[in-house]
């Protein structure tokens, strides 16, 4: 037992007992004792390869709350309005990547505060709503995900800026997209790239072809989405954006993923990790960590793949991540289960199942149903097994497309 978590499952326990049989309580104490999460007292035997990304320690929320505090006094004195005012949003931008959900909302909440509704700053207003939307969609908070997309696009339309419309559609793209709609993701992906003129905003024109490479690898269409990932990458390097380059590396990692080449997977997913931790930028390190233990699972080294999941349930914690979270649990059900620990993998992937239906995640709820229905299956539970794989099945069905070899978390931009 991590002697760090001795103090909550005492508690569990007690509260247990006033809502269990006695029996049931007895029964599920013994899964709690096992305590499969976090150990950070138990040393597996890490190759001096992984050990720096493995290690990492997460930046403390204090370091970056002073110095961006002192920026923000400082320049308010200092920038005229409208500099100060896109000042505060490239502070809740850079925030958002480095995993300072809270901070990032609460920068672009009182920048909000600041905008005269007179439509003299209409357009860093609507990047503003724009960036709300998007750190509600990081934590997978749809219903108001979706509001200040709409608010955001209403201002952009009153003010005739394509290139505002473009995002908006970028983002409806990645809100269906990560409900599992990606007929409807890749229309208003689409949609998107229209209202964009051949020179105009390199930045959004980039960022909607990663997500096309997203919805083209989910659907199978592996050549289009290499094309729409090289050509995203081409472009965030002519601007230096680092942060979004790290996501076009991640998602690479993902497509070589589904395709099995394994060894090209892992230099993706390094690219886009090294980038990530050079910088501080948590939210491309979570999933990338997943993308990595799951390879590891399949090239059969558990304790790689456990220290790469416990990372990552570390970051994705850390960020409130529900999306990510699930995907550990499925990735820590595979793991016990190639370890023959098929109770403890039924229990991971009963959570991941219960969380994706939470955050209405179709797709990754459908390949943590494959999981358990296969182990069930595997353990003579044919009849328990049916309906998971029913459920799958029928999900796969309606994307035309085998079931996919990897369900894991790519990241729209």
């Amino acid at each position: 037992m991590n002697i760090k978590n001795k103090s909550i499952v005492k508690d569990l326990k007690q509260l247990l007992i006033n809502y269990l049989t006695k029996a049931s309580a007895k029964d599920f104490m013994k899964i709690l004792d096992e305590d499969i999460s976090l150990k950070p007292d138990q040393k597996p035997e890490i190759p001096e390869s992984e050990k720096l990304q493995i290690e990492y320690e997460l930046p403390k929320g204090i370091n970056y709350r002073i110095p961006v505090d002192k920026v923000i006094t400082y320049c308010a004195k200092l920038l005229p309005e409208d500099k100060y005012f896109n000042l505060l949003l490239d502070l809740s931008q850079l925030m958002f990547f480095a995993g300072e959900i809270s901070y990032s909302l609460e920068i672009a909440e009182d920048l909000l505060s600041k905008i005269n509704t007179n439509g003299k700053h209409a357009n860093i207003q609507a990047e503003t709503v724009l960036m709300i939307s998007k750190i509600y969609w990081s934590q997978a908070y749809w219903d108001d995900c979706s509001y200040y997309i709409s608010e955001a696009m209403s201002i952009f339309k009153s003010i005739k800026s394509e290139s505002g419309i473009a995002k908006c559609e970028n983002m409806l793209g990645t809100l269906y997209g990560e409900k599992g709609d990606f007929d409807q993701a890749q229309k208003h992906l689409k949609k998107a790239l229209n209202h964009l003129s051949d020179e105009d905003d390199l930045s959004a024109r980039a960022m909607i072809l990663t997500n096309l490479g997203i919805i083209n690898t989910i659907k199978g269409d592996y050549e289009k989405a290499v094309w729409n990932y090289k050509n995203a990458e081409v472009k965030f390097n002519q601007l230096n954006d680092v942060r979004r380059l790290a996501r076009v590396y991640h998602n690479t990692g993902m497509l070589y993923t589904r395709m099995e080449s394994y060894d090209a997977a892992l230099d993706e997913f390094n690219k886009c990790i090294t980038l990530s931790l050079e910088n501080d930028y948590l939210s491309n390190c979570a999933v990338a960590y997943i993308g990595k233990a799951y390879i590891y699972t399949k090239l059969k080294n558990p304790a790689l793949a456990d220290a790469y999941t416990d990372k990552a349930m570390e970051i994705a914690y850390k960020l409130n991540d529900t999306l990510s979270i699930a995907d550990i649990y499925k990735v820590k059900g595979m793991i016990q289960n190639g370890m023959s620990n098929f109770e403890l993998s039924e229990e991971l992937f009963e959570n991941s199942i219960r969380l994706n239906k939470d955050i209405e995640s179709k797709l990754n709820e459908a390949e943590s149903s494959v999981q358990i229905g296969e182990l069930l299956e595997k353990s003579n539970r044919i009849e328990e097994a049916k309906p998971y794989l029913k459920s799958a099945t029928n999900f796969f069905n309606k994307l035309n497309h085998e079931r996919i070899k990897a369900g894991l978390v790519e990241l729209s931009i």
